[in-house]
């Protein structure tokens, strides 16, 4: 399989990935009830994936709930304290 192929099944399989029942609670629980300065936006709610060149020779990392940043838009490193 073509390296953007495999990467596309894998962001599929993390957006959908329901492991962690406390985790997709939390997340989900989160995008309903909103923080007040985003209440009016869509929160994307579900695991975030990452993105960028296949090819790239480095890799950066976040582990962090990402509550109104990730959480409420879908990219890593966006919003709270990104």
């Amino acid at each position: 399989m073509e390296a953007r192929a495999e990467l596309e099944a894998l962001r599929a399989e993390i957006v959908a990935c329901r492991a962690c029942p406390r985790l997709v609670a939390w997340r989900e629980r989160v995008a309903r009830e909103k923080t007040r300065r985003f209440a009016d936006q869509t929160y994307w709610g579900r695991p975030v994936p990452g993105f960028g060149d296949p090819a790239a020779r480095i890799l950066v990392l976040g582990l962090a709930p990402a509550a109104h940043g990730g959480n409420r838009t879908g990219r890593i490193f966006t919003g709270d304290r990104s």
